[in-house]
């Protein structure tokens, strides 16, 4: 039996067990979408549970677990996790923000360039341990310095920025061969 995609993701969303309480969670939101007027989800039901019900049950009670965990294992292998899996074996945290060849940089009122740690959930931006690179204007770096005298954010290194081109303020350090 093939199911379409939307199908398996409804099943996935409404998956019990058993079949009888698939097919009855299923068989609940009807009411609903028929008061809803939204076709396309209810062709989208009414074929997942016709579909279930050609099934014999210790294969349709297999096929909705196989279901499910191919879901959840999708989901668990999200975005934010493959990122956490690359801080955490670098060492260093992946670097978010502003790109070095974006247009924030180029634009007349950007004056600063600062990488910042983010220390504290209070922090206007991001989650702590993360890393950001941003393009500021004056009033954006004035405010990045109160907020790390808050203690939401420690800036790592700053550079002057004029007509895209970079001035660090601090030379850097020769690498060690």
């Amino acid at each position: 039996m093939n199911f379409t995609k939307s199908e398996l993701e409804m099943l996935y969303q409404y998956a019990a067990p058993t079949k009888e309480e698939t097919l009855a969670g299923l068989k609940e939101i009807v009411p609903v979408l028929e008061r809803k007027d939204d076709l396309l989800s209810k062709v989208i039901v009414w074929n997942t549970i016709r579909k279930l019900e050609k099934l014999a049950e210790p294969e349709c009670s297999r096929f909705i677990a196989d279901n499910r965990a191919a879901f959840i294992e999708k989901r668990n292998n999200s975005i934010r996790q493959r990122l956490a899996a690359a801080k955490a074996g670098k060492g260093e945290p992946v670097l978010q923000g502003h790109n070095l060849a974006g247009m924030e940089r180029f634009l007349p009122e950007t004056r600063h360039m600062v990488t910042v740690d983010i220390l504290n959930s209070d922090s206007p931006v991001g989650f702590p341990g993360e890393r950001y690179r941003f393009f500021l204007s004056d009033e954006g770096y004035k405010n990045a310095r109160a907020s790390e005298k808050r203690g939401e954010i420690k800036i790592r290194n700053h550079a002057a920025v004029m007509a895209g081109k970079l001035y660090p303020d601090k030379k850097p350090q020769a690498q060690e061969r």
